[in-house]
């Protein structure tokens, strides 16, 4: 590598280029992972099986690299696009020899104002990486690290700024600074036929709707808007969403995670998240649309098409983000089901057909607690419940009542959707399903679902003039302290469970250690019946896709909260994955 590396500076950014080369890549050998999910339906499926149930206990590390401490990269999957590895942290864009873990250049992001929060991954499309930092968008040459100058301004589109004041031209000005009033993106766009779908987070900034951006590729040129939480009469749903917010603010519904794209169809599909304020919905009475929904869109005109709440009124912070993801099973009768699956951090897993947004297997609005002695508050009476194809209620992904052997403990733990209190502590589930997507096996026909058994025990305090959990200025004092109890007692786990879509029953369930009950980074598949799952002991797994049985276990040297990713470069399959601010890359001897 140079000692003496080149850089070339545009529009506040800065790229680092190295003497290193990437390999000469052989096609008709190789494989790429080319986006967060590897393709336009997030199926996190790789057709790779180099690596298989017979070998994986053989795998080793091949090779790793280490960003420094102000990179962070914990949530990142990277890409690789012809032999290079593409990722990104909050301040700088690597790109790094597949084969090696060799840098072959750098390039810094400081344009515009940074936002803490996770940064999962760049996109590539047509020779250019897309990067995010903070509420904007970034162009640079996958060959170089110079930024593309006809994107934006030289490189850098204030993709959040422009949507908002394109939307609502009278409430936010053009020199608006999204990231102060609580937006962020938090995941790549999605790309499809020279069109750029940017997604932007997050509902605890108590943020007006989040919002899908439809940006040119080329020129960063916005051609059309959508927001979750319609605002008024020029918002797409606004007629039927009007009515289900009360008379506070219309906030939260920030989305997360990569959109899916069904070009056949023609439809966009993204998560919605929690409303806000998380825990107190006195002020938003009704179901609150479109948070913990998922949403169909028109892919070239942004109307709304469908959408399912999962979670009416949400009390508990229970984002519907995981997914969405896409496929393709033939019924018994030889009916082809074109289907798309979401999860959340209820540990309830979600099936429609994706055209319609009719679910595959029935579910049923469920009675549900609604006593609270929360001022004001209205607690949804019923909540929607997936069955299966033969009438039963689907097995949970993970744990929605928290098994306790100490007694007092024991006497607060409470059902799902059980509200919290302001005189005493509720023990709920909290874990579930997070920011990973899960994947889809064309091979099994199963659906993989990464989540997390886990609890928390709240009480609601008046602050100020909401309520949120925790302490406050006059002495309450909330549960949190309960959390190391509860772990004692119950401790969180990671599950990984494999749903079959023709018949909605869970055809097994592998149980995880965890660290925490909070976040679970999602799994990878292949044509090898592997199932690849990091957990934040640093934990890397390899399950058998037909059976659940654990195969292999590395030990990376740090957490791993990030998905993984497989490739081929030369002939030889690679899998990696994030541990903090490590990329670990295994092979076969």
């Amino acid at each position: 590598m140079s000692s003496r590396p080149d850089r070339i500076a545009a529009a506040g950014v800065l790229a680092v280029v190295t003497g290193a080369v990437a390999p000469a890549v052989a096609q008709q050998s190789s494989a790429d992972w080319a986006s967060q999910n590897i393709d336009l339906g997030n199926s996190r499926y790789a057709p790779l099986d180099q690596i298989d149930t017979g070998n994986v206990d053989r795998l080793t590390m091949r090779w790793s690299f280490e960003t420094g401490p102000a990179d962070n990269i914990a949530q990142a999957t990277p890409l690789v696009v012809d032999g290079v590895m593409y990722l990104h942290s909050r301040s700088t864009l690597f790109a790094l020899n597949a084969a090696t873990g060799e840098e072959l250049w750098t390039a810094t992001l400081d344009e515009g104002p940074e936002a803490a929060g996770p940064v999962r991954g760049p996109t590539f499309a047509d020779g250019r990486i897309y990067a995010y930092r903070g509420a904007d968008l970034y162009a640079m040459d996958a060959d170089t690290g110079r930024p593309v100058e006809s994107f934006g301004n030289r490189g850098v589109l204030r993709v959040v700024t422009e949507a908002l004041h394109r939307k609502y031209p009278d409430t936010f000005p053009p020199n608006l600074d999204p990231v102060s009033i609580g937006y962020r993106i938090t995941t790549p766009p999605a790309y499809h036929d020279g069109t750029l779908y940017v997604a932007a987070a997050l509902s605890e900034g108590h943020i007006p709707g989040g919002l899908v951006i439809a940006t040119d590729a080329d020129t960063g040129e916005i051609r059309w808007v959508f927001n979750t939480v319609p605002q008024g009469p020029q918002d797409d749903g606004w007629e039927i969403a009007r009515d289900t917010w009360g008379t506070g603010a219309r906030a939260g519904g920030g989305i997360w995670t990569q959109p899916a794209i069904d070009p056949d169809l023609g439809l966009l599909y993204v998560n919605a998240g929690n409303p806000s304020p998380d825990y107190d919905g006195s002020a938003r009475v009704g179901t609150n649309l479109f948070s913990n929904s998922t949403i169909a869109l028109d892919l070239e005109t942004g109307a709304l098409r469908w959408y399912y709440q999962a979670v009416h009124h949400d009390l508990w912070d229970w984002d519907h983000v995981t997914g969405p993801v896409l496929f393709d099973v033939t019924a018994d009768d030889g009916t082809l089901i074109k289907g798309i699956a979401a999860a959340g951090k209820n540990c309830l897993f979600y099936m429609w057909n994706r055209e319609t947004g009719a679910p595959l297997h029935a579910m049923v609005e469920t009675v549900v607690p609604t006593e609270t002695d929360v001022p004001g508050e209205q607690v949804w009476p019923t909540q929607p419940i997936p069955h299966t194809a033969s009438g039963v209620p689907m097995t949970p992904l993970c744990a929605t009542f928290i098994e306790l052997s100490d007694p007092e403990l024991a006497s607060r733990s409470s059902q799902l959707y059980t509200p919290y209190w302001v005189s005493k502590a509720v023990i709920v589930p909290h874990g579930g399903s997070s920011f990973g997507s899960p994947a889809f096996s064309p091979r099994t026909g199963l659906v993989y679902v990464t989540g997390k058994n886990g609890a928390i025990a709240l009480v609601v305090n008046p602050v100020g003039d909401t309520l949120e959990p925790g302490p406050d200025s006059r002495g309450h004092t909330d549960s949190f302290s309960d959390l190391d109890r509860i772990s004692e007692d119950y401790p969180p786990s990671v599950t990984v469970s494999a749903y079959d879509p023709v018949t909605g029953e869970q055809a097994w369930q592998q149980v995880l250690p965890a660290r925490s009950s909070i976040g679970a980074s999602g799994n990878m598949v292949t044509a090898g019946n592997l199932v690849f799952q990091g957990v934040e002991d640093g934990g890397f797994y390899a399950l058998d896709a037909e059976t659940g049985a654990e195969l292999f276990r590395f030990d990376a040297p740090r957490p791993i909260r990030a998905s993984p990713l497989t490739y081929q470069v030369n002939g030889t399959q690679y899998v990696t994955v994030v541990a903090t601010n490590t990329v670990v890359t295994l092979a076969l001897p």
